[in-house]
Formats: C-alpha cells, structure tokens, sequence
C-alpha cells in the first residue's frame, strides 16, 4: 500500500493506534478540527506536525513526505 500523501498518512498511522481524530488531537494538544485538515488535504505544513508524530511514534519526515529514513513506524 502505498500512502502518497500527509493526510493519508496520518490517518493511516491514526487507525493503526486505534484513536479517533478527538483522541489524537488532545494527545498532541491541538483540537480535532486541525487533525480533520491535515487528513483532508487542507494543512500541508501544520505547525503542531512534531507533537502529532510524536504521539503517534512515527518520524515527522514520514509524515511529511513519506520518508523511511531513520523511521520508527
């Protein structure tokens, strides 16, 4: 499966730990409205991008551009 873009990404990675949009967002401290843009294609550089990867435990360069290196996830 190939994940082309952040918000798929994000939404992939989201799903995989089980949460809801609500949920990741308060883990990353920003609000869910944030997490619906970005997996809707609305955000391509949000500012909260290194608190979210975080949480999520995945590099923020994945996230970003889809880059295994020096990934976890």
């Amino acid at each position: 499966m190939r994940l082309r873009t952040l918000g798929e990404r994000l939404r992939f990675r989201r799903r995989q730990m089980g949460w809801t949009q609500e949920e990741l967002a308060v883990r990353a401290g920003t609000n869910q409205a944030v997490i619906q843009k970005i997996e809707n294609g609305k955000s391509l550089r949000p500012r909260k991008i290194d608190g979210i990867a975080a949480v999520l435990e995945v590099n923020p360069a994945w996230l970003l551009f889809g880059d295994d290196r020096g990934s976890d996830g």
